[in-house]
C-alpha cells in the first residue's frame, strides 16, 4: 500500500507541497503553539482570527451557534455571519483547538491551506497540461504567490484559505470534459467551502463560474452543450444548497443590522472601494515581500496607495512570461485560460482605471457588479487577482511544457528546475516576525470569577480584548469585528454610557436616580472594569475619573499597577427599575447653562428598557413644546397606536403609563416636521425639554 501511495502523483505532488509550506514557514515552527507569524496587520487580523477558532470551537464544544456569540458586544451579543469568521476552518481545525489550543490550529490551518493550494493547482495544472514536472511548479505559483504570502504576513486566515478555489476549479473543469454526476456534486461542495470560508471568495467564484461556462459551452460542439449546462447546473445547486443555511443567516443578518456598504462614490478620494482597487502599477512590480527590495517597493507604492496595506498582487514576472509563452505556443489550451486572468485582473482594477497617482475615472467593468443588489459590501476589488493566481497554474505549466518539448527530456527537466528556482528568487518569503499571546497577567485572576468585563479606553479596531478574552472567557463590552455591528446599548444604558464615553453625565432628559448606573451594572452582571490608565490622553483621565465616581461611588480598585486598574461594582440594594434613552430620529442634545432640550425630526424613537425578568408598570412624563406652531403628534407602543395629541404652541406634558415586559421597547413619537432656520438641512417638529421615567407601584 505504501508502494502505491509513494507513486500516486497526488502524494507526491502533496507532499512536495508540504516540504515547501514547511521550509517557507520554518522560523514559526518552533512555536507554533504560542505565537502566530506575520507583519503588523497580523497584531491584528491575525489574533482575531486566532479568536475565530476559539469561538467556533467552544460554540460547538457547548452546543451552541457559532453564528452567533454573546460574548461580544455584551449583552446585545453580534451575528458572526457577515464577519470574517471563515466558519470552515473553524469546523475543520476544531479538534486541534481543543487538544493544543487555538494558536495551534492558526498555525496548522496557515500551513495546510500552502500545502493544500499547492496540490490544487498541481491537479488543475496537470488535467490541464498533462505535464507532471510543469505541473508542480504551476502549483507552487498559485499557493506562493506575493498576493497568497501577503495574505499570510497580514494574518488574514479566511484569505490564506486558497485551496477551496483551486479544487472547485478542477471539479468544474471535469464536470465538463468528462460529464460526470460526481465530479458535479464535488464542484458544488467545494463552492460551498469556499463560502463558508470567505465572503469575497465565493463572489469571485461565482463570477468566474459565469465566465467558465461561457467560455466552455460556446467553444462545445453542439452536441455536448446541453449536457454540459445540465452539469454545470447541478454543480452550481447543489453548491447552493449546501450553502442554504449560511445564505439565509446571512440574509437574515443583513435584514437585520442593515448591514451594507457605503455606495461606490467616484468623487470621494478616499472612497473604500476606490482605495482598495488594484492600480495598474501594482501588477508591474516585483514581489513586495521579498527581502531584497520590499522597503524600496513599499516607498514607491506609497505614492499611489497612501491609505492601505494590501496592495502586493504582483503574478511575477516569470510566470507571467511562461504563460506569455502558453499563449503563443499553446494558444488552443491556453487562450481559456488566459481570458479568464485578464477578466479578473479588469476585475481587479476597480470601478474606475487608476495609473499611478492619476485616477482616470474611466468606468471598468466592477462597475457592473457594484449594480447588483447587495455587491456594495464587495470593498476589495484588488482580491479579485486571486483568480489570476490560479489562472497561472496551468499557464506556466503549458508554458514549461511548450519549452520542454524543444529540447532533450533530461534537458527539459533541467529547464523545469530552473524555472522553478527562477520563480523561488522572485517569490522569496520575508523574514517572519512573530507574535505572542501577551496579555496582562490579572485577566488569568478573572478566569474564574464570572461577569462580564468593560474594559477602558474601548478598542474598536484591536484584537487585545479578543486575546485578553481567549484567557479570562468572559463576555466582553464591544470587541473587534470586521463590520461594527451598532451598539446602543453602550451609549443608551445608564453608568454604561458614562464609562464608555469616559465622562460624567451632565444631561437631565430621562435624568436617573443616582443608583442607576449601579442597577444597570448588577443587572447585566457586569463585575469587572478594566481602566488602562497608559492608554488614555492625560488631559482625558480627570473625565474618566468623575465618570468612574459618578457611577460606581468612592470605591478604590482591587487592584492596580503602572498600567491597569480593575475596579470590582460593588453591591446594591436590588429595586425594580427601568431606563428610557432618546433613539433614532432625535438631534443631539443642546444646552445654554443648566437648561437641556433635544429636537425631534419627522419622527423620533424613545427607547424603554426593563432589565429584569418580569413586567413593570412605568409611567413615563414628557414635556415638549412645538416648532413654530401648534403640531399634531402621533404616539405607538412597540408598533401599537397609543392615539394622538395636541402639542400646543406653549408647550405640553404628556404622561404614558405603560405596562413594560422585559427587554428592549420603543416609543416612537410622530409629528409634521419643518426646515430648521438655524440649520440649513435640519427637519425639526418638537423639542423635549423635560423628560422622566420611572417604574410605579
Amino acid at each position: 500500500m505504501l508502494h502505491r501511495l509513494a507513486k500516486n502523483q497526488y502524494v507526491v505532488a502533496f507532499l512536495w507541497y508540504v516540504a515547501l509550506g514547511l521550509l517557507v514557514m520554518a522560523p514559526a515552527l518552533p512555536v507554533a503553539g504560542v505565537a502566530i507569524p506575520g507583519g503588523p496587520v497580523a497584531e491584528t487580523d491575525g489574533w482575531q482570527n486566532v479568536w475565530n477558532l476559539w469561538w467556533v470551537q467552544r460554540a460547538l464544544a457547548t452546543p451552541a451557534n457559532p453564528l452567533f456569540t454573546p460574548l461580544l458586544f455584551y449583552p446585545e451579543g453580534v451575528d458572526l455571519t457577515l464577519q470574517t469568521l471563515n466558519i470552515a476552518n473553524g469546523v475543520l481545525f476544531a479538534p486541534v483547538t481543543a487538544l493544543f489550543g487555538p494558536i495551534a490550529a492558526y498555525n496548522a490551518a496557515l500551513l495546510a491551506a500552502l500545502a493544500l493550494s499547492g496540490l490544487g493547482g498541481y491537479a488543475l495544472a496537470a488535467r490541464v497540461s498533462g505535464d507532471r514536472g510543469a505541473s508542480l511548479v504551476g502549483g507552487a505559483v498559485f499557493a506562493f504567490s506575493p498576493f497568497h504570502l501577503t495574505k499570510v504576513w497580514d494574518g488574514q486566515l479566511e484569505l490564506i484559505a486558497l485551496q477551496w478555489i483551486a479544487f472547485y476549479a478542477l471539479f468544474l473543469l471535469r464536470t465538463v470534459e468528462d460529464l460526470r454526476r460526481r465530479d458535479a456534486l464535488l464542484a458544488g461542495l467545494f463552492l460551498a467551502l469556499i463560502g463558508y470560508t470567505s465572503w469575497y471568495y465565493l463572489l469571485f467564484s461565482g463570477v468566474y463560474s459565469l465566465l467558465f461556462a461561457v467560455l466552455w459551452l460556446a467553444g462545445a460542439p453542439r452536441a455536448r452543450r446541453q449536457a454540459m449546462a445540465v452539469q454545470l447546473g447541478l454543480s452550481g445547486a447543489w453548491g447552493a444548497l449546501l450553502l442554504a443555511p449560511f445564505l439565509v443567516a446571512a440574509a437574515r443578518a443583513a435584514r437585520s443590522s442593515g448591514s451594507g456598504g457605503s455606495r461606490f462614490n467616484p468623487a470621494d478620494p478616499l472612497d473604500p472601494i476606490l482605495i482598495h482597487s488594484a492600480n495598474v502599477y501594482d501588477l508591474l512590480l516585483p514581489n513586495g515581500l521579498h527581502p531584497l527590495w520590499s522597503d524600496t517597493v513599499e516607498e514607491l507604492v506609497r505614492t499611489w496607495h497612501p491609505y492601505i496595506g494590501a496592495w502586493n498582487i504582483a503574478p511575477g514576472f516569470v510566470a507571467l512570461a511562461l504563460g506569455t509563452i502558453a499563449l503563443v505556443a499553446a494558444r488552443r489550451d491556453a487562450w481559456r485560460w488566459a481570458v479568464l486572468g485578464l477578466a479578473a485582473t479588469i476585475l481587479a482594477l476597480g470601478p474606475v482605471l487608476q495609473i499611478g497617482t492619476t485616477r482616470t475615472m474611466i468606468p471598468l467593468p466592477y462597475q457592473l457588479l457594484l449594480a447588483a443588489p447587495g455587491m456594495e459590501i464587495a470593498r476589495r476589488p484588488s482580491h479579485f487577482i486571486v483568480i489570476l493566481t490560479l489562472m497561472l497554474a496551468p499557464l506556466v505549466a503549458l508554458g514549461l511544457r511548450a519549452l520542454r518539448a524543444r529540447v532533450q527530456p533530461h534537458h527539459g527537466q533541467i529547464l523545469a528546475g530552473a524555472a522553478a528556482v527562477l520563480i523561488a528568487a522572485e517569490y522569496f518569503p520575508p523574514a517572519w516576525p512573530l507574535h505572542t499571546l501577551a496579555v496582562h497577567p490579572y485577566y488569568t485572576r478573572i478566569a474564574g470569577d464570572p461577569g462580564a468585563v468593560l474594559e477602558l479606553p474601548p478598542h474598536p479596531e484591536s484584537s487585545e480584548p479578543l486575546k485578553a478574552q481567549m484567557i479570562h472567557g468572559q463576555p466582553l463590552l464591544g470587541g473587534f469585528v470586521s463590520r461594527r455591528p451598532a451598539y446602543p446599548f453602550a451609549s443608551q444604558a445608564p453608568g454604561v454610557r458614562q464609562l464608555w464615553a469616559m465622562r460624567p453625565e451632565e444631561s437631565r432628559l430621562f435624568a436617573g436616580g443616582p443608583d442607576d448606573g449601579l442597577l444597570v451594572l448588577q443587572a447585566y452582571g457586569i463585575r469587572h472594569i478594566l481602566v488602562y490608565w497608559n492608554k488614555i490622553d492625560p488631559g482625558h483621565r480627570a473625565n474618566l475619573r468623575a465618570a468612574l465616581l459618578q457611577t460606581l461611588g468612592d470605591v478604590a480598585p482591587i487592584y492596580a499597577d503602572q498600567q491597569l486598574s480593575a475596579y470590582a461594582v460593588p453591591p446594591v440594594e436590588p429595586r425594580p427599575f427601568a431606563y428610557a434613552a432618546f433613539g433614532d430620529g432625535w438631534h443631539p442634545e443642546e444646552a445654554d447653562g443648566p437648561r437641556r432640550w433635544r429636537w425631534m425630526g419627522a419622527q423620533g424613537d424613545l427607547v424603554l428598557v426593563n432589565p429584569s425578568r418580569r413586567d413593570l408598570p412605568i409611567l413615563l412624563s414628557l414635556h415638549v413644546q412645538p416648532f413654530a406652531e401648534e403640531r399634531m403628534m402621533a404616539a405607538a407602543f412597540d408598533r401599537q397606536p397609543l392615539g394622538e395629541f395636541v402639542v400646543r404652541a406653549e408647550g405640553a406634558t404628556f404622561t404614558f403609563r405603560l405596562l413594560l415586559p422585559p427587554g428592549e421597547h420603543v416609543l416612537r413619537l410622530v409629528a409634521p416636521a419643518a426646515s430648521d432656520p438655524g440649520l440649513s438641512g435640519r427637519l425639526i417638529s418638537i423639542v423635549a425639554l423635560d423628560a422622566q421615567i420611572r417604574v410605579t407601584p
